[in-house]
């Protein structure tokens, strides 16, 4: 299968498409600085180095997909998460733009985990469902990269959609769990001391390691405000994208606490704290050595790492997309029930998610759910309201009473004593082959919509 890759950076996404067998037939990459990074590691790609805001649909050739990670910065809780008042995040719209246009069979969007805090909430609800209006039935899901074999903490938000045509039924990789992989499996091989660069031009004859570069520049204030040290046997802190905030090596013992919002070194260790070389953050984002990164400055070679997204975790959602488009939709005759529910502002959807489970009144009172003798069981859960559809996977058990006591600890405001609580098997909105959810009627009970019922899936997609 063919892809084009949008905000290509250096390529992270691209190579673990790659690795996944697809063809990366053609990227988009404005930064200048990257251009020669770019090539280097994709040289059967043709890059166009065109701003986005330019592109029509006839300048990218045909292919299966789209993929890539607008810019973060608008959303990043590091950042001054302006949204949409940053031009930076007005090109989310432009890549929405292109596939609507270009109608590929499936595409793929990352971004960090603050596009979906509750400051944002709203604008990635607009997006959603501008994808939807295109002709997408669209998943999203918070992953850690940690889960995945990636040596690291790293949260990032993941969009995936399919034509709705194509009745798909897609599924976020499953996570390996733990063990997770350690530093000293990342990293600990390579023991040759760093060159350190402030503001100077790099050298580019290299020893050993290639990219064996570090930001040997001051510790602002910022910075020492928590510890930025994992040992050798955790995961890292997530690789970011300005050299100033690369976390530290892990020979260092962690950073000694003297206030809330103060860490300082271990006094007659401070000879041991230094940044994460720019070769240590690509293996951490699991880049092969042969990976090469070009740069005049350090800070230029950190943005081009930490920008990326690890390529063996874009390498299992590129593998759960080939799943998806090559399944055939699984027909049951097995009755398959759904938790219709009203929710009734994005404080409550959040809290649905953030606590992976829905509460339903139980008992007899209006508004309580009740489940007859013999029912079968719901297996999902249908959140909707007045201009916004979500289906979760609820956990195959029955569900639970638990008191408003137990539920306001969780941040919730129920009005009554005792609840049905459904857990979900994760946060993420899923799609089903054959379900359109902006066709799917909600029929309500007693022709009110705001109260929860369970229905066989059949009777209400239209």
């Amino acid at each position: 299968m063919k892809v084009a890759s949008f905000f290509a950076g250096c390529g992270g996404l691209d190579m673990g498409f790659r690795q996944a067998g697809y063809e990366v037939v053609w990227a988009n990459e404005f930064d200048e600085a990257i251009h020669k990074t770019y090539q280097f590691n994709h040289p059967n790609t043709f890059l166009c180095k065109s701003d986005i805001r330019t592109l029509k649909a006839a300048d990218i050739p045909d292919c299966d997909g789209f993929i890539g990670g607008p810019p973060c910065q608008s959303w990043s809780e590091g950042g001054k998460q302006l949204g949409l008042e940053d031009e930076r995040g007005k090109l989310f719209f432009d890549y929405i733009r292109l596939i609507r246009e270009k109608r590929p069979r499936f595409f793929l969007i990352e971004n960090v985990q603050g596009i979906i805090n509750d400051r944002h909430f709203n604008t990635f609800l607009l997006f959603l469902s501008t994808l939807e209006d295109a002709g997408y039935v669209v998943s999203y899901s918070l992953l850690n990269a940690a889960d995945y074999g990636i040596p690291q903490d790293r949260h990032r938000v993941f969009i995936v959609g399919f034509l709705k045509e194509l009745n798909c039924t897609f599924c976020f990789p499953k996570p390996l769990g733990k063990p997770y992989v350690t530093l000293r499996r990342a990293i600990g091989d390579i023991t040759e001391s760093p060159r350190q660069y402030v503001n100077e031009k790099v050298i580019q004859e290299y020893g050993e390691w290639h990219n064996h570069d570090i930001f040997a520049g001051l510790w602002d204030a910022k910075f020492m405000a928590r510890n930025r040290v994992r040992s050798w046997d955790e995961t890292s802190f997530t690789i970011q994208a300005q050299a100033k905030n690369c976390p530290l090596h892990p020979q260092a013992p962690k950073m000694k606490y003297v206030s809330q919002s103060q860490r300082v070194f271990l006094q007659g260790s401070e000879h041991l704290y230094r940044r994460l070389s720019i070769r240590e953050c690509a293996r951490i984002q699991t880049f092969p050595d042969r990976f090469l990164f070009f740069y005049d400055k350090v800070q230029d070679g950190y943005k081009m790492v930490g920008n990326a997204v690890p390529p063996r975790l874009a390498k299992f959602l590129a593998l759960a997309i080939k799943e998806s488009l090559n399944a055939n939709p699984i027909r049951d005759e097995k009755p398959v029930n759904v938790l219709v529910a009203y929710y009734k502002d994005d404080d409550q959807l959040c809290l649905t998610l953030k606590n992976k489970l829905y509460y339903v009144r139980a008992g007899l009172r209006r508004g309580a759910l009740q489940i007859p003798k013999g029912m079968v069981y719901p297996v999902y859960l249908l959140l909707h309201n007045h201009n916004n559809r979500f289906l979760f996977r609820i956990i195959p058990e029955y569900p639970e009473l638990m008191s408003a006591s137990d539920l306001i600890k969780l941040g919730f405001t129920p009005l009554g004593k005792e609840y049905f609580v459904f857990r979900l098997e994760s946060s993420q909105n899923i799609n089903l082959a054959g379900m359109d959810l902006s066709r799917v009627q909600i029929k309500g009970k007693s022709h009110n919509i705001a109260i929860p019922y369970i229905s066989d899936i059949k009777e209400i997609i239209q």
